[in-house]
């Protein structure tokens, strides 16, 4: 935040509040990257053209039971490409799973699984976002 202070401050000679400053951050995130809303609404087309580009990605969606009909609930989306199916049988026997909050409306973890190929380079496994909540049905 101090560096859009600082711009604010330079270019336009005003000086702003930490609220005003965060909301045209939060607004200009949400011009260029569409808000958590749109985000999520898109997110099904978006794992729909990941498997159209390449048939062999896998993806599991288990559904929450109280989604309406205009947006897809889940409580989990679980993901792999298919390069990375090929290619999996030539990577080092080690993998690294790294999980993170998501922020915002839609509370989750986002799980990232990777390894390192022939090449001692990072190969991204899979991806799995899931719900908030703990409970295993």
């Amino acid at each position: 935040m101090k560096h859009i202070y600082a711009d604010i401050k330079n270019v336009l000679h005003v000086d702003v509040t930490y609220g005003k400053a965060w909301r045209g951050r939060r607004r200009a995130i949400d011009k260029i990257y569409g808000t958590w809303e749109s985000n999520f609404v898109e997110f099904p087309k978006y794992i729909a053209a990941l498997q159209a580009s390449n048939p062999s990605t896998i993806v599991k969606w288990l559904h929450n039971a109280n989604g309406s009909s205009n947006v897809a609930t889940f409580k989990y989306v679980f993901w792999v490409l298919g390069h990375a199916i090929h290619a999996f049988h030539l990577c080092q026997p080690v993998i690294s799973i790294n999980g993170f909050d998501l922020k915002g409306s839609y509370k989750g973890k986002m799980i990232v699984v990777v390894t390192k190929d022939a090449n001692n380079s990072i190969l991204q496994i899979a991806y799995a976002t899931v719900d908030e909540g703990t409970s295993h049905n």
